[in-house]
């Protein structure tokens, strides 16, 4: 005869209690009770542990790695470049500097303490004051444009006297009233097309400054790269 298969399962066995007459337990019924139900948990607990023990540890790191694999970064698309600054075309004293349609032959520069103004009914000195200097730009200038400017009132063509140090200085705002931009017609009858006119700039400076160049434009800076420089260095005539 072929014994059966044992099962997986272990079979505790339960000691048969028989209940007493009337279904109550003497006292000695209810230890030899207590103590058999401890014994029998203690094989039970026995047995469990052991079948659990002979399972294959499964091993599990205390800290979890990732193992995934990413693509590269995406590259960095090509670095902006920086727009390019404004070309300027420089030039020396006494050349026909040229700008959009003005071209102008810086004659002389000089330096005052004070400046005469022309005011139609009479003539009054402006001074530049204790520790500052005037800057005189005197100038010839020619429309060889196609449109008539004007180059010193609305604006001007002016864009600013540079000192030595790189110190930008804008136009005093009375130098339409200059007594030598008044003798001129400089200021308020523009230069048509083909035709020229002697202008003044000036400019307010520290006393201890230096003049290095005088720069134009002659669209008035509204066209990008549309700038003149004249260098400055003693004085010249045309």
């Amino acid at each position: 005869m072929i014994p059966p298969k044992p099962t997986d399962e272990p079979t505790f066995f339960t000691a048969p209690v028989a209940a007493p007459a009337g279904g109550q337990l003497s006292w000695r019924a209810a230890v030899l009770l207590a103590a058999w139900t401890v014994v029998v948990a203690g094989v039970s607990s026995a047995v469990t542990v052991a079948i659990v023990g002979t399972a294959a540890p499964t091993s599990s790191p205390s800290i979890w790695q990732d193992s995934r694999t990413y693509p590269d970064d995406a590259a960095e698309g090509p670095e902006e470049q920086p727009s390019p600054s404004p070309t300027s075309k420089s030039y020396a004293m006494g050349e026909k500097a040229k700008s959009g349609g003005a071209t102008v032959v810086v004659k002389k520069v000089g330096e005052a303490a004070s400046v005469t103004l022309d005011d139609f009914d009479s003539e009054k000195i402006l001074k530049a004051g204790t520790g500052a200097k005037f800057a005189i730009v005197e100038t010839t200038v020619y429309n060889d444009g196609t449109e008539p400017f004007d180059p010193v009132c609305g604006g001007g063509i002016s864009q600013g006297l540079i000192d030595a140090e790189g110190r930008k200085f804008d136009i005093i705002h009375e130098v339409f009233q200059v007594k030598a931009n008044r003798k001129a017609d400089a200021c308020g009858e523009e230069v048509q097309p083909g035709f020229k006119r002697d202008a003044v700039f000036v400019y307010k400076l520290p006393a201890d400054a230096s003049p290095a160049q005088w720069s134009f434009s002659g669209s008035r800076g509204m066209t990008e790269g549309d700038l003149a420089v004249v260098t400055i260095a003693g004085s010249a005539s045309s």
